[in-house]
């Protein structure tokens, strides 16, 4: 049964005013792969580009949140902000500046950024050529 048949049948025993059970399928867990630089799409932003690598619950994760950014110099990704997923963030090229709870650190290619839970952060273009970063992020339930 296709599922736009399970949601007439649905419809149809709620109108009946019998009660309907309904089972929802578990999202499937994303395994081992590769994601190859040269196939991702690049999505222009108001601030340089995106590209949009996975954002899928894994086995151990509720959600794993992998995307690329390119900021054009001067950028700011966005204003400081906090969340309770701790973030990793690594730098492909350029300089840039992150601010982490008031503090501001200059880094270059290859340097590595975690933003802990709850912490004020974000980042910024200090170069003259676009800064390229991969940021990581992970969310589990709470419970």
């Amino acid at each position: 049964m296709r599922a736009a048949d399970y949601f007439w049948v649905g419809v149809g025993v709620a109108v009946l005013g019998i009660g309907v059970v309904s089972q929802t399928a578990p999202s499937p867990k994303t395994g081992s792969t590769v994601f190859d630089w040269s196939t991702m799409k690049t999505e222009a932003t108001a601030t340089g580009s995106r590209r949009q690598v996975l954002r899928a619950p894994t086995p151990t994760l509720d959600e794993l949140e992998i995307h690329i950014t390119t900021l054009n110099p001067g950028a700011v990704s966005h204003p400081p902000h906090r969340h309770p997923e701790e973030e990793l963030l690594i730098v492909r090229e350029g300089t840039v500046e992150t601010l982490q709870n008031g503090v501001a650190s200059r880094l270059g290619p290859g340097s590595i950024i975690f933003h802990a839970s709850n912490d004020l952060h974000n980042i910024r273009n200090v170069g003259s050529t676009p800064a390229t970063y991969h940021v990581v992020q992970w969310r589990v339930s709470q419970k």
